[in-house]
């Protein structure tokens, strides 16, 4: 008698066992091919508008829906300069993909995938508990450390913590939950991040439902240029993708002798001479916040302090997301920027347990 298992091809047996060793088995590090994570490939095909959710704005009394509004960076809040052009002074963290289809009532139907192979480590599935609504959090390991995707205003959660997942894995179904999103409006905000801080659950506000997948502990880079240079299925190497990212102002900071938890995560954005124990740290940030690298310096300060900055069209606070004031001639942090730095630069705190939340890196 032939068995069940018998009966089903060859092809389709090889599939099945592969899905299943992908959600059993921990990915390897190495660079990764990282794919949409939706049908929506329309940004491939230079077609921004078919790919981003707009947003609604009201701007000098003219309504209007700009698709630009869902990209990724200072796009949010437009105000006008001196000289008469439209700035933004509201960052926006990841990019929002629209649904490419939806059922009779209009609500979206698109599955949301992982963007590359990873395992969820954290799935937030009360709405209310969170501006993202529902969202998911894959870790990736790639050479450079373990970096993380981050999925938004889901309808529906559909993988577990602890899962190993591919591309071909769905985690949940788009959808329109959290802060000020309509029916109408629905989409998966995307974001691909670093985590600032293993322990950041010892030393949140204590409103943090989130442990350390809180939006405050995760630093996000532009999807779209990662997601453009896979297209063809060509892997892309995080460190040689850091080294295009543009410095915008670079921030000198005390060095207490105990190597910061970012830098033990990512030694990738270690540069210059570390031989020698450093007084302080020269860390070069991008205007998003992202750091770029951070090299030792013999120099002595007290607190965080800039040390150069680019010159702007307007105050830096409005093309830093209020980390740095002024202009570049006389450049400072605000106090956000310095709380931000110190976030940055904290060590471990190992006089406590780490928290069980860092074993599911």
């Amino acid at each position: 008698m032939i068995s069940p298992i018998q009966r089903i091809p060859g092809v389709i047996l090889f599939i099945w066992a592969t899905s299943l060793w992908v959600q059993a088995s921990p990915p390897r590090a190495c660079d990764l091919v990282y794919r949409f994570p939706t049908s929506n490939h329309s940004i491939a095909s230079g077609h921004g508008e078919d790919f981003y959710m707009y947003c609604d704005r009201n701007f000098e009394g003219e309504k209007s829906k700009p698709w630009q509004a869902g990209g990724y960076g200072m796009v949010r809040s437009p105000f006008r300069t001196a000289d008469g052009s439209i700035m933004y002074s509201r960052m926006h963290e990841g990019i929002d993909i629209k649904p490419m289809k939806r059922d009779t009532s209009g609500e979206p139907q698109d599955l949301i995938h992982p963007i590359a192979p990873g395992k969820v480590v954290y799935a937030n599935e009360k709405p209310g508990l969170s501006n993202y609504g529902r969202y998911v959090v894959v870790s990736h390991r790639v050479p450079e450390g373990i970096i993380f995707s981050l999925y938004a205003h889901m309808a529906r959660v559909d993988c577990k913590v602890g899962q190993f997942v591919g591309t071909g894995n769905v985690l949940g179904l788009m959808g329109h939950s959290g802060a000020g999103i309509n029916r109408e409006r629905s989409h998966v905000h995307l974001e691909i991040c670093l985590l600032i801080h293993s322990q950041y659950d010892q030393f949140c506000p204590p409103a943090n439902k989130h442990g350390i997948y809180n939006g405050l502990n995760l630093i996000g880079i532009n999807p779209e240029p990662v997601l453009l240079a896979c297209k063809d299925g060509q892997p892309l190497s995080i460190s040689r993708h850091w080294k295009s990212l543009r410095e915008h102002y670079r921030v000198r900071t005390p060095y207490p002798g105990q190597m910061p938890d970012l830098l033990k995560r990512y030694p990738f954005l270690k540069q210059g001479d570390w031989s020698k124990q450093p007084h302080s740290l020269d860390i070069a940030l991008s205007a998003e916040g992202i750091p770029l690298a951070v090299y030792p310096s013999d120099q002595i300060v007290q607190t965080p302090q800039i040390i150069s900055c680019a010159a702007a069209p307007t105050v830096q606070q409005n093309v830093t997301f209020n980390r740095v004031k002024n202009s570049s001639k006389d450049a400072a942090l605000t106090a956000s920027g310095v709380r931000y730095i110190q976030h940055l630069m904290r060590p471990l705190n190992t006089s406590h347990v780490a928290p069980k939340s860092t074993s599911t890196l």
